[in-house]
């Protein structure tokens, strides 16, 4: 780290040796990762491809970006410019971190693209997960979504099972799946399916992203309206999201009362969703209020600091004893906001109650170029508190440890500090 004051400089060594807690990734098991070939524009896949899509770039440049088959001379010159304007943003950040920290290349451009590709392809080979997120990232434990099932993974990899598994029943075939033809029958899956998680050590929570899809105002929901939409499913009728609905928010609500029973976490996808062009107000974590009311001994981690809405998910945050806030994915996605929503959520709630990394990323590298960039912004925001006076230098480091590892191995019961 080269700019700040000494003070940020010597609170971001310090996180370098915490030994962290990545609450939140989608990594495929490492032997699925070394199967294709590597080259210089993997590191900009991901979330890197909405930044393309808002700076121009068409389905003909991403195919031909992709094709493994043609030269890489010639699929650099036609997406440097690209580069050139995203290069500024924080999904590119992480990307060029990686090349600065683990390629050991002074930038990506026309002199290096082709040595990048070398060094990358270079370290693709057994144990590079361990490389990268033990000792290039000092990660710990890694919170895995959508991998479950999957693998084999390192044994530091635990996993959020989906709930989407047990509450989305729109269509004769989800009755078939889970072998279901009653309202009752639907929630006997609902328990056996949290149960089973449950009894399984690797799970350590379950996790909605129906903001990907509806707004996530999930409301209580009659037995009576939910065996209506029901009936119309199993007169062979395949329903929209809308109509679904009813019975969706019935079994969410099932779902989180025996979650809570049993000591899982619900984990919520809120704010911005990945991608381009989706809408953004179903993610509004404002409208989870009537769900977080109804369910206070269920503990709520709520993802991605509700990005744009960071002051209205600090208030959940304050108001709710049960909610804790996830700052994964955020420090990428602005690296300001994130800054700004971690120093105004340490003014306003308990500092036990804040994640302060989650990868999130499908592509192993670039965990490590966001951890960088949080530990930037972490170390920013800590400085400015003990400069100002409002922390004392331990404070610092007390709410460092907690953000990096205490807070979130307490929550999910890692057992690691």
């Amino acid at each position: 780290m080269e700019a700040g004051s000494q003070l940020e400089r010597d609170l971001f060594e310090e996180l370098l040796t915490i030994p962290t807690v990545d609450a939140h990734e989608h990594l495929p098991p490492e032997a699925e990762r070394l199967k294709a070939p590597a080259d210089c524009l993997d590191l900009f896949s991901c979330y890197c491809r909405g930044d393309l899509v808002s700076a121009g770039a068409s389905g003909e440049d991403f195919n031909c970006w992709q094709d493994k088959s043609q030269p890489l001379a010639g699929r650099w010159q036609r997406f440097a410019p690209f580069l050139s304007a995203i290069r500024t943003g924080g999904y590119a950040q992480a990307a060029l971190l990686v090349v600065r920290d683990l390629l050991e290349l002074p930038d990506l451009n026309g002199d290096t693209y082709q040595e990048a590709s070398e060094r990358l392809q270079g370290l693709h080979k057994p144990g590079y997960y361990d490389w990268v997120l033990r000792e290039k990232c000092n990660i710990v434990s890694c919170i895995q979504c959508w991998q479950y099932g999957n693998g084999p993974f390192p044994d530091y990899f635990c996993h959020l099972a989906p709930a989407k598994e047990v509450v989305d029943v729109f269509s004769p075939a989800d009755l078939a799946r889970l072998k279901a033809g009653s309202l009752t029958d639907l929630v006997a899956c609902v328990e056996e399916a949290v149960s089973r998680w449950r009894a399984d050590p690797a799970v350590v929570g379950i996790k909605s992203t129906h903001a990907y899809a509806r707004p996530i105002d999930f409301r209580r929901t009659s037995p009576e309206d939910a065996e209506a939409v029901l009936r119309r499913i199993l007169a062979g009728e395949t329903l929209s999201l809308a109509e679904g609905q009813p019975l969706q928010d019935y079994l969410i609500y099932e779902l989180v009362d025996r979650a809570a029973a049993c000591g899982l976490p619900i984990v919520i996808h809120t704010g911005l969703q990945a991608g381009n062009r989706n809408r953004i107000r179903n993610a509004d974590p404002l409208l989870l209020q009537e769900l977080l009311e109804n369910f206070p001994s269920c503990q709520f981690d709520l993802f991605h600091a509700g990005m744009p809405w960071v002051r209205e998910i600090g208030v959940l945050g304050k108001y709710f004893p049960n909610v804790y806030l996830n700052l994964a994915w955020s420090h990428i996605i602005n690296p300001a906001q994130a800054r700004s929503a971690l120093s105004e959520w340490l003014d306003m709630m308990p500092n036990t109650k804040i994640f302060g990394f989650g990868g999130d990323y499908s592509v192993v590298e670039k965990v490590y170029g966001h951890l960088t960039i949080a530990r930037q912004n972490i170390a920013a925001v800590l400085a400015d508190k003990v400069t100002r006076g409002a922390f004392s230098r331990s404070d610092a480091s007390m709410v460092a440890r907690r953000l990096l590892l205490e807070n979130p191995d307490s929550f999910y019961r890692l057992g690691l500090a």
